[in-house]
This record gives C-alpha cells, structure tokens and sequence, in this order.
C-alpha cells in the first residue's frame, strides 16, 4: 500500500471509531511497523492539520468535537513547495502591500507553522527577497475587490472615473474583461458601454464602482490580445506603425536582452550600434522611454515618431531656456 492510500485508510479508521484503536491495531490493518506509524500520525497531525489525539493505554483517536467533520486536504506539498508558496506569497505582498492582505494573512501563517513543525525552523522570506515599488499609485486598492468580483462574475459595473487628460470625472457603464498588472500599476481592461469601445482604465482613476445585475458584454480572447498585447505600453489599440530605434553602442549594453515588446526586432549593427523595431499604437509611453536614453537613442523611423521626440526636446531646451 502507497504512502498516500495509507494515509486515507488511516482516516477513514480514525472517522468511523467510536473509541480510541490500540496502535497494535492500526499496525496490523495497515501493515506498518510502530516506528512507520508514529511517522504516519505525525505526517497528519503536523502537515494535513488532523485532529489526532493519543489516549494513554488505550490508542489514537480524532477529537470529539472534530470527529466527523475533519477532511483531509486537497493536496499535499513538500517543503520545498511549501517554500516556493511562502516565497510566491512574500512577492505578491512586496509587491502589493494592500492586495489581499487580510486574506492571505492565515494562508501565510499555517505555511509558516507547517514548515516549522517538520524542519524546526522557518526563515523570513523577506530577510532575502526585497521588491522596491517603482511609480506605484495611491488610491488604486479602493475599488479593486469590487472590479476583481465584477470580473470573475462576469457583469457590468457603474464606475465614476476621473479622465486625467480632461481633468474631469464622469459616470460609465464598463463591462470589465480582466485586471491588468503594469509597471507596478493596476488596470481594468474593459468594454465602454458609452464609448462603445475597448479601454484600458486606471484603477487609481476610478473613483466609485458598483456591480450592476446585468451580465457583461463578452469580448473574444483573441480581440483582447490585440487591444491591449499587440503594441508597446499600456495604451490601447492595434499596431498602428512600428518604431525603429537605433542605441549607441554605449547605450546598447543596457537594452540588449531587454523585452520591450513581445513582438519587438532585434539586430547587432556592423558599427556596434543596436537595433530595436517595437509595433506600437499610441506613441505617448514610448516617446517616454525613448527621452529616458538621452543622446543614447535616435529615432529612425517612422518620420511622424521622430518629429514628435524633436518636439519635445524643443520644448525642454526651451523650458530650460527660460528659466535660465
């Protein structure tokens, strides 16, 4: 008999006793040794949390008030999964410090207990692993249960959302698609009903949000990909031009193996210069990430691209012009 069919035969025993079964017993159904067993009932009692209880002269036994109701798990993991969970759940924290705090709390501490039980020690996950937040938001866990439910219910929501370009805010009716995470921001893509159209919307912009008890408009997977996948950054729509950026070998070292895009084109030049043809829709983030590299970039194509970064760097110059 296996490991784990022992465990369950052990189980179904322990539920259906009404008195406590001598360990002599338990050996002879199960086929184990004394020393076998003892491993056996500390395995349930420390790792599946089994109400076992032992009765002096009289043998094992589940807690009264347990037996019955105690299940055992859906599965068993090992202490390097168990690590790999606690490390999962450490990253998700540093990385979200308010997102599911509460809920992940018990989950964090029963792995914690688990691990001590069997190894005697459990080290902090964040005495080794640190995640320093970058141009994180504030204000973008208010609504997020709200529209994480609306997702996974699949129905429309009533949002009051805050246009930054206009400064205004104003009332929609969005069937949410799925919760996008970006640059250590949160996004809902979603289906405007009043603009009739796919967008992505900030949560930190979403000022009120209120499930309605109408189902959401379903959008295919593979129009969702291309609304909000197929070009660079986070503003929607299809590929519109590609960019054609060529950095200095200087610059290179820091770009080369760099994802940009998942769809982007990478070549060596034969003077040591780099390459980099990224699909995008609107230019806005990239024109961002093209200043971010100074004198190390220039833009090749398309001409519109590369009129819209002179045009900036006019303006800076003259920024600078001015207050000099």
């Amino acid at each position: 008999m296996q490991h784990i069919d022992k465990i369950y035969h052990l189980h179904n025993l322990l539920t259906s006793a009404r008195h406590p079964i001598p360990l002599k017993t338990l050996q002879e159904k199960l086929g184990e040794s004394e020393r076998n067993m003892h491993r056996l009932t500390r395995f349930m009692r420390d790792r599946l949390n089994a109400p076992l209880e032992f009765k002096r002269g009289r043998g094992w036994q589940y807690r009264e008030d347990q037996r019955g109701i105690y299940a055992l798990p859906g599965f068993w993991l090992n202490d390097q999964e168990l690590r790999a969970l606690l490390t999962m759940q450490q990253l998700l924290g540093n990385l979200d410090p308010q997102l599911l705090k509460e809920e992940l709390a018990p989950f964090k501490r029963r792995i914690a207990e688990i691990l001590k039980k069997t190894t005697g020690k459990v080290g902090a996950v964040g005495d080794y692993i640190r995640l320093l937040p970058y141009n994180s938001r504030d204000r973008q866990y208010d609504c997020f249960q709200t529209l994480a439910s609306a997702c996974l219910q699949r129905q429309q929501v009533r949002v009051t959302y805050h246009n930054r370009s206009h400064d205004q805010s104003e009332s929609r009716v969005l069937s949410p698609q799925m919760l996008i995470y970006y640059r250590d921001n949160w996004y809902l893509g979603a289906y405007c009903h009043n603009k009739g159209e796919l967008h992505p919307f900030s949560l930190d912009r979403i000022l009120t949000a209120e499930i309605l008890a109408l189902a959401s408009q379903t959008i295919p997977p593979a129009r969702l990909d291309d609304v909000f996948f197929s070009t660079f950054g986070i503003f929607s729509g299809t590929v519109q031009a590609v960019a054609v950026l060529r950095f200095t070998p200087e610059a290179a070292r820091w770009v080369e193996g760099v994802t940009w895009h998942k769809n982007q084109v990478a070549s060596w030049q034969p003077d040591g210069a780099y390459e980099l043809r990224i699909p995008y829709s609107l230019p806005t983030e990239l024109i961002g990430e093209i200043l971010r590299f100074g004198e190390g970039v220039t833009v090749l194509e398309p001409p519109e691209l590369r009129a819209a970064v002179c045009e900036k760097l006019e303006k800076m110059v003259a920024n600078y012009q001015k207050s000099a």
